[in-house]
C-alpha cells in the first residue's frame, strides 16, 4: 500500500474516501465539524437522528455529501473522548481502512491521525497508524488455487496533521512505521508458509536477501562449523530431520563505534519446536 503525509481542511480534499471520527455520544471531531460546516449541518442532522452514536469501531459511510470535493465520508466510532488511548486509536484506524478496503474506495484520506490520544505525539499517531493499516490489509494466499479476489482494493492512503509544523516529524514516522510493518508482513509470511517450504536453508537464503537489500552483514554458520564450537545441543535437534540446520547472524552497525552492542537472540522453528 502507498502512504503519504499531508495537512489540509477535510472540505478540500480531492479523494475517493475522507475518514472523520465521531465520539460517543454523538460528538463531532474538529475534522467532522469542518465537514459539517461545508455540508450544512449534514453531517450532524444524520447524527443526530441515531445514524452514528460513535460507539468504539462503529463505522457510517455517506455518499454525495454536499458542500466536500470527496466521493464518499466514512464516520468512525471512537467510544468515550476521555478514554480514547493507544488502543481505541488503533482500532478506530483499523474499523477504517477495514471499511475503505470493502468499499471499493481505491484511496482515503485520513484525519483520525489528527485526533488527540494521552501522552502521545503526533509522529506516534502516524507510525501507529501505518502499521496498523498495513496488518489490517494482510492477506496470505500463496498457495490458494482461488485467491479471494477484493473488487477494488485499498492502494493509497494519506494521513493527515494538524500543523505544517509537524510534516517533517510525521514524514520520517511514517518511514518508521512503514518498515515495522513491512517486518511484520515478512515474519508471518514466514510463518505460514509450510515447513517443506520454509526450512532452514530458505531462512537462510532469506535472511541473506534482507543482508543485500539493506546493506548489512550476513553470516551462516553451517553444520560442520557448529560440531567446531561445540554447539551440541542444537546438533543433536537438528538429527531429528534430514534437513542441515542453519545458524543465522545478522550484523547492523548503524551505532557509533563505542555503542554497547543490542544483540536480539530469536528461535527460527521451521518443524517442531523440541
Amino acid at each position: 500500500m502507498e502512504f503519504s503525509i499531508k495537512s489540509g481542511s477535510p472540505e478540500k480534499q480531492r479523494s475517493a474516501c475522507v475518514v472523520v471520527g465521531v465520539f460517543e455520544p454523538r460528538k463531532l471531531t474538529l475534522a467532522a465539524e469542518l465537514l459539517d460546516n461545508a455540508a450544512h449541518n449534514h453531517i450532524s442532522d444524520i447524527v443526530r437522528r441515531g445514524d452514528m452514536e460513535g460507539k468504539a469501531g462503529s463505522t457510517l459511510l455517506l455518499h454525495n455529501v454536499p458542500g466536500t470535493l470527496c466521493d464518499r465520508v466514512l464516520l468512525v466510532g471512537l467510544g468515550k473522548e476521555k478514554e480514547f488511548g493507544d488502543k481505541e486509536f488503533g482500532d478506530a484506524i483499523r474499523s477504517a481502512v477495514k471499511t475503505l478496503n470493502e468499499t471499493g474506495a481505491f484511496d482515503g484520506t485520513v484525519f483520525l491521525t489528527e485526533t488527540s490520544v494521552r501522552k502521545r505525539t503526533c509522529a506516534w499517531r502516524v507510525r501507529q497508524a501505518a502499521i496498523v493499516a498495513q496488518e489490517t490489509v494482510y492477506r496470505f494466499d500463496q498457495f490458494k488455487s482461488k485467491k479471494d479476489k477484493v473488487r477494488r482494493p485499498l492502494r493509497k492512503l494519506t494521513f493527515i496533521v494538524d500543523r505544517r509544523n509537524e510534516l517533517a516529524a510525521a514524514e520520517e514516522a511514517l518511514k518508521q512505521g512503514q518498515a515495522i510493518a513491512e517486518g511484520m508482513s515478512l515474519a508471518k509470511d514466514l510463518g505460514n508458509l509450510p515447513p517443506n517450504v520454509c526450512n532452514p536453508a530458505h531462512l537462510a537464503e532469506t535472511a541473506r536477501e534482507l543482508a543485500n537489500e539493506h546493506k548489512i552483514d550476513c553470516q551462516i554458520i553451517e553444520r560442520d562449523e557448529m560440531a567446531d564450537l561445540g554447539m551440541h545441543s542444537l546438533l543433536a535437534v537438528a538429527r531429528g530431520s534430514h534437513q542441515p540446520p542453519k545458524l543465522i547472524v545478522l550484523h547492523y552497525r548503524g551505532g557509533k563505534a563505542d555503542d554497547k552492542p543490542v544483540v536480539l537472540v530469536g528461535k527460527g522453528i521451521t518443524f517442531d519446536t523440541g
